[in-house]
Order: structure tokens, then C-alpha cells, then sequence
């Protein structure tokens, strides 16, 4: 039986966690983890994160391989439509990669804290992602979590328990010097931030 490929989405928002975790990000290690792929269509989904305003990279040959850019690219808008909602997304669900917050807990730990007197407001995930994103629909969160979770990111409700529950998830971001030089290719550059709670750089929201 044939394996299912992975969705479009999908690709590009683990590709945008690899290169954002990597100082420079060789294409072997690209083939590694997208054995499927081809310098064609990761050409075409770098494009994408760079249009979707939340990473550019260029590709250094004396690195043999990707390096960030320091400043955030614009959202593009000069997309047909079809594309923009595409693009829309990608920035959405990148920016949740980065950005989701959750300070929800167990509604017995709740109910405990009201009897010792703590009586307060929890921010949920799904507070935090209306804060984010007003005027989106229920559905369309849903579906954006579903997303999250195919990723690895662990974002849903505990029926039993009443809460959200997320993994401090956020993305980290390795910079490569502005001198590579030998000394730095034969040794610190490859390791890879694994540390998902070190505060990741944020792309600017798109409308919509």
C-alpha cells in the first residue's frame, strides 16, 4: 500500500520549524526528514514561508546550505486569491507555532484553588487564539489545531478533565554568524536548538 503524502501545509510548517531551529540547514538534512522532496518544491515552500511573512533564507555555498535572514520578510500581498488564503493560513499557523498561549488547568485543580480562597481567570488556548485572530470561526480553530497536532504539537480539550491542555511548544530560533568561517563549519553550527520553549521570532500577523 501506497504512503499517503504529506499535506502541503503540513510540509511547509515543518519545514519552517527546521530551518528555524538550524543555523544553517544543509539539504541533506531537508532529505532526511521530507525523503520525498526535490530542490524544486523546497524552493517553492521556502517561497511560500517568505511570502507568508514569516521566514526568508538564503543559500550560502560556502555553508552548503540555508541561513535565515535577520529581519522578518513582509506578508506578501500581491497574490491571486487562491494563493493569499493559502498564504493567510501558513502565517496563521505559523504565528500559533510561536505565539498560542494556555494557562489552563484541570477543573478538579480548579476547584481545589477555590476552596483555598484563589479565585482567578484562566487563559485557555482557545482564548489565546481568539485574542490572535478575532472574528475567525470555531471551525476554522478546530481545524487549525488539528493541524497543530499532525505537526507533534500537542493542543486539545481533555473531555475528562474539563481543560485545555498544550505543550510548552514554542519554536526556537538559531542565527548563523556573520563570519562563517571553517572553524565554525567543522563544529558548533550543526547542533540543533531542541529546546521548543526558547522564545521563537515572530512573524507579523496577515489580515484576515
Amino acid at each position: 500500500m501506497m504512503e499517503e503524502k504529506m499535506p502541503r501545509i503540513e510540509r511547509r510548517l515543518r519545514l519552517y520549524e527546521l530551518v528555524c531551529g538550524y543555523a544553517i540547514t544543509g539539504f541533506e538534512v531537508i532529505e532526511e526528514v521530507f525523503p520525498d522532496s526535490n530542490k524544486r518544491m523546497i524552493q517553492r515552500d521556502l517561497k511560500d514561508l517568505k511570502d507568508a511573512g514569516l521566514v526568508c533564507v538564503k543559500y550560502s555555498r560556502k555553508g552548503n546550505g540555508y541561513i535565515k535572514e535577520k529581519e522578518i520578510p513582509e506578508f506578501s500581498r500581491q497574490a491571486k486569491p487562491r494563493r493569499m488564503a493559502h498564504l493567510k493560513r501558513l502565517n496563521r499557523l505559523g504565528r500559533l507555532m510561536s505565539e498560542l498561549d494556555n494557562e489552563d488547568i484541570p477543573l478538579w485543580e480548579k476547584k481545589d484553588r477555590e476552596e483555598d480562597g484563589e479565585i482567578q481567570e484562566y487563559l485557555t488556548a482557545k482564548d489565546s487564539y481568539n485574542q490572535m485572530f478575532p472574528g475567525l470561526s470555531e471551525q476554522t480553530r478546530q481545524r487549525d489545531f488539528e493541524v497543530l497536532r499532525n505537526i507533534g504539537y500537542d493542543v486539545s480539550y481533555d473531555h475528562q478533565d474539563h481543560y485545555f491542555r498544550l505543550d510548552n511548544f514554542h519554536l526556537g530560533w538559531m542565527e548563523a554568524p556573520d563570519v562563517i568561517d571553517q572553524d565554525y563549519l567543522d563544529g558548533t553550527w550543526q547542533a540543533r536548538i531542541l529546546c521548543r520553549s526558547a522564545a521563537g521570532v515572530r512573524g507579523e500577523a496577515a489580515d484576515g
